[in-house]
């Protein structure tokens, strides 16, 4: 499979797309007129940020020469604060957002992530470590309790998940499905979006009435949430996360208007028999 890559210059021409409607409203990212600086990344916090170690959160600019292990990583961020930001990296760019958007949850991923490391070692990453990597870098989050959409998910019933209930996708009502794109590599890769591009979702159990407060107030609320499940256990492992073709949300992806576009069973694919 080719690796994918994103622009090497910057442009924010992919940001008019539905699913950088949030970032664009939370940080006028769509506004932006070139590469930021680790200086002006900082100034996005909404206040000052701190992780669990009480360091406080800082974007600092990582050299050509630092390459970090996952461990390393992990380690230096919860022992210092300081987070490693790669000069014209859309990964890094967006992994700092996410950190802004979602300060509790990214500082419990950062502390669960260390903890385990400083139980288990070095050797072999931990089904909770993986769990917590994926979503990271993947992950969705889907605030509802309509249990007929998310079976129709699980059980990828695509045509009814996206088509039949697609009224019921960003609505504000006790029916409907709040949806927070988390994963920084999910936004990486929608700068070139791509039939295949799939996140994982996982869902917190509320009203999606939380869609009608204020944007801001929507994520300090899905924020504390979402850091509560993992502290919970709720990642001890994959068995939480599922699959969801990002270019089939509605409203993310202008193709899928056309309702068409959702019969291409290798993007959206059945379930597979087990």
């Amino acid at each position: 499979m080719k690796k994918f890559e994103t622009f090497t210059e910057w442009t924010t021409s992919f940001a008019n797309q539905g699913c950088f409607d949030h970032i664009n409203a939370m940080t006028a990212f769509d506004e932006w007129l070139g590469w930021p600086s680790t200086e002006a990344l900082q100034t996005l916090q909404p206040d000052e940020l701190k992780n669990l170690n009480n360091k406080i959160i800082q974007f600092v600019p990582q050299s050509a020469e630092q390459d970090y292990s996952a461990v390393a990583y992990e380690e230096y961020i919860y022992e210092t604060g300081k987070v490693p930001t790669r000069e014209k990296s859309w990964h890094d760019i967006f992994g700092a957002l996410s950190w802004c958007m979602f300060p509790q949850t990214k500082a419990t991923i950062n502390q669960l992530h260390y903890d385990d490391i400083k139980q288990f070692g070095t050797q072999q990453r931990s089904s909770l470590r993986n769990a917590l990597t994926l979503f990271d870098e993947c992950g969705v989050v889907l605030v509802t309790s309509n249990q007929t959409l998310l079976t129709a998910l699980k059980q990828h019933q695509w045509q009814q998940a996206f088509v039949e209930l697609r009224h019921l996708w960003h609505q504000a009502s006790a029916e409907g499905v709040a949806v927070y794109q988390f994963g920084h590599a999910n936004y990486e890769m929608l700068t070139k979006p791509y039939v295949g591009l799939t996140g994982k979702w996982l869902v917190i159990d509320a009203s999606a009435e939380i869609a009608g407060l204020p944007l801001n107030v929507q994520y300090r609320l899905v924020d504390q949430k979402l850091a509560a499940a993992l502290n919970s256990g709720v990642l001890n492992d994959n068995s939480n996360l599922y699959p969801l073709p990002l270019l089939g949300v509605p409203n993310w992806y202008d193709a899928n208007e056309d309702f068409r576009f959702y019969n291409n069973t290798e993007y959206f694919r059945p379930k597979p028999n087990k």
